[in-house]
């Protein structure tokens, strides 16, 4: 088994020896993905806890009218899935895409379940990693629902620096790219954004 594991958020402070009998019996597997592969479906059986060792990934949303909205994007070392593999419906509610090539330890459902069991701190870092991920959605929730479109652009620039790509830009905050070069250009016009070598920044 790969020694990095063991250094990530999740497993830090737990056995080794432990960890690695328990997830030496029952099912687990290191997986490479390429960027634009899909690691997992929205609407698909979740059966197992997705730790992502290298690369960053997004994870998207698709209504039944076939909007897209990107929810989330994570890098290594991050954990995927934390919050479903547990629940009762036992899906993935968001569809999960390689945003870079990406290393995945997938872990059963039940060796996930024998080593929180066995490893207090495993089970404590793992609250921590549900509780980070819920916190993080709340937040999301807080732009969408009550947030303009003009101070979701300024809060992805104070988080991202600026804006680069407005295809891109316009994928992650879910919108239409002609809606936020509008709202990029009227944002200018009132001299809260500049255009610079490096794309759109605030002033």
């Amino acid at each position: 088994m790969n020694n990095e594991i063991y250094e990530m958020p999740l497993f830090r402070g737990g056995n080794k020896d432990t960890i690695e009998r328990i997830m030496h019996d029952f099912p687990s597997r290191y997986v490479h993905y390429k960027k634009g592969d899909t690691i997992a479906m929205q609407g698909n059986a979740c059966r197992s806890l997705y730790i992502l060792c290298e690369g960053s990934v997004y994870a998207k949303m698709i209504s039944e009218e076939g909007k897209e909205f990107t929810l989330d994007t994570l890098s290594a070392p991050d954990v995927l899935a934390s919050a479903f593999v547990f629940s009762s419906e036992g899906i993935f509610p968001v569809t999960i895409l390689a945003n870079s090539d990406c290393d995945l330890w997938i872990v059963s459902k039940e060796s996930l379940l024998r080593i929180i069991e066995s490893e207090p701190l495993v089970l404590r870092n793992y609250l921590t990693v549900i509780s980070d991920h819920s916190m993080f959605l709340s937040k999301r929730l807080n732009e969408f629902a009550l947030q303009t479109l003009s101070s979701r652009i300024i809060s992805y620039i104070e988080q991202n620096g600026s804006i680069q790509n407005l295809q891109e830009a316009a994928f992650i905050l879910g919108v239409a790219r002609p809606s936020l070069s509008r709202a990029v250009l009227q944002l200018v016009g009132q001299g809260v954004l500049k255009k610079e070598n490096r794309g759109y920044v605030l002033v």
